[in-house]
């Protein structure tokens, strides 16, 4: 078969490949299933069928997780962009108000490393010079 063609073949995975090439077990996808933070899977037979949408998913379900999307919060976004254009205001509007809870974050995590930063430097002034900081020798 040629390149080209293999390329435009849609992929079609079962549910050990799909955990296989995401790195999840087939329990969590069948529990991402069960919770509605997947698109629709297609059945052929017994088996569902798996494409390159629901690898795309799973992953940006995983970003949004680490972005501190809770799982609520995950199930609304997925059923909002499974409507499309229908909801597109919705969508933007979540999105926006996720972004600004992550930019909050953002600040709070650099508040942090400026805090330990300003404590490595403070032992590190102690271990050169043998006395701690603040401290005046009388």
């Amino acid at each position: 078969m040629p390149a080209a063609t293999a390329s435009r073949k849609a992929l079609r995975l079962r549910i050990g490949e799909l955990a296989e090439r995401t790195g999840r077990s087939a329990d969590t996808i069948r529990w991402y299933e069960r919770q509605g933070l997947l698109p629709p899977v297609p059945r052929q037979g017994a088996h569902r069928v798996y494409s390159k949408r629901h690898v795309e998913w799973l992953e940006l379900m995983e970003r949004l997780r680490r972005s501190g999307m809770s799982v609520a919060e995950l199930r609304t976004y997925t059923a909002l962009a499974q409507r499309g254009a229908a909801t597109l205001e919705q969508t933007h509007a979540m999105l926006v108000a996720h972004r600004a809870k992550v930019e909050e974050r953002i600040a709070e995590w650099r508040a942090a490393r400026k805090l330990v930063d300003e404590k490595i430097a403070f032992y590190s002034e102690w271990m050169e010079t043998g006395e701690r900081p603040g401290r005046h020798s009388e």
